[in-house]
C-alpha cells in the first residue's frame, strides 16, 4: 500500500496539489476547502510527511520545517511554538483516512437504493448539496441513512453518510457506506473514509466495516481575526 501516493490523491481532491518538494498550491476551488498553512501526514509506514502554504514567506517555511524530524506524531508542540511566537491565529484539526478492502464482498441488499440528488426525499434529507448518486435506506417513505460522496473526482471520492437519531445503532450506516463504496470501486475510483480523531461513532463505524487505516493528518488553518 502507497500512503504517499493516496494522501496526494486525497489532496487533488481537496483541490490542492504539491509542487516542488513540499508546497501546496490550491488549484481549484472546492467548497469548504480552504489552503492550509501547513499539513502534516503520518502515513501507514510511520513516516511523517509535511506540505506549507506556497505563499509562506521562505524563512517562515525553514523555520517550520527545521522541526519535523524532532516530531513524535501527533504531538507537534515545536510547530505550535514558532507559530505562536509569530502571533500567528490559527485552528487544528485532526483526521484519519481508510481505504476500503481491495475486494468488498458484493452485498445482497434491495433496502439499499441509489437515488437521484433531486430526488425529493434526498432533498428533505438534506443531501442534495452532494454528488449526484446518494445511497439510502428509507423507513416509512422517508430517507432514515445515506451515504454520498463528499468529493468526487475521476480517480476517488470521499465518503459522507448520517443517520436520522431515531434509528441509529441499527446497522443502516454501515449498509450504506458498503454500497456506496461498492458501487465507486466498479467505476475504477479509490473510495475513502474520513473523520476527525474526536469522532469515536465514525471510528467505530470504520472498525465495523474492516477498513485499513492509510495515513492520519494534522491541518493548521489560518484564523481571521
Amino acid at each position: 500500500m502507497d500512503s504517499f501516493h493516496y494522501l496526494h490523491m486525497q489532496l487533488r481532491l481537496e483541490g490542492k496539489s504539491v509542487i516542488g518538494k513540499d508546497s501546496l498550491w490550491q488549484v481549484e476551488a472546492v467548497p469548504d476547502e480552504d489552503m492550509p498553512l501547513m499539513l502534516i501526514a503520518q502515513l501507514a509506514d510511520q513516516q511523517i510527511v509535511a506540505y506549507y502554504d506556497q505563499a509562506l514567506q521562505p524563512e517562515f517555511h525553514a523555520e517550520l520545517a527545521k522541526h519535523i524530524p524532532d516530531i513524535v506524531f501527533p504531538n507537534i508542540d515545536p510547530l505550535l511554538d514558532s507559530l505562536n511566537s509569530q502571533d500567528i491565529s490559527f485552528e487544528i484539526g485532526h483526521y484519519k483516512t481508510y481505504l476500503f478492502p481491495a475486494r468488498l464482498a458484493y452485498p445482497t441488499d434491495h433496502e439499499v437504493v441509489c437515488h437521484s440528488r433531486q430526488d425529493p426525499a434526498i432533498q428533505a434529507f438534506g443531501f442534495n448539496g452532494f454528488a449526484e448518486q446518494v445511497y439510502a435506506v428509507e423507513r416509512d417513505g422517508k430517507i432514515v441513512s445515506a451515504c454520498v460522496s463528499t468529493r468526487e473526482n475521476g480517480q476517488c471520492g470521499e465518503a459522507w453518510v448520517y443517520t436520522d437519531p431515531q434509528y441509529r445503532n441499527q446497522g443502516f450506516a454501515q449498509r450504506v457506506v458498503h454500497v456506496w463504496a461498492l458501487h465507486l470501486i466498479e467505476a475504477g475510483k479509490v473510495p475513502f473514509y474520513s473523520h476527525k480523531m474526536e469522532n469515536i461513532a465514525s471510528a467505530n463505524l470504520a472498525n465495523r466495516l474492516g477498513l485499513q487505516p492509510v495515513f492520519e493528518e494534522i491541518s493548521i488553518s489560518y484564523v481571521n481575526v
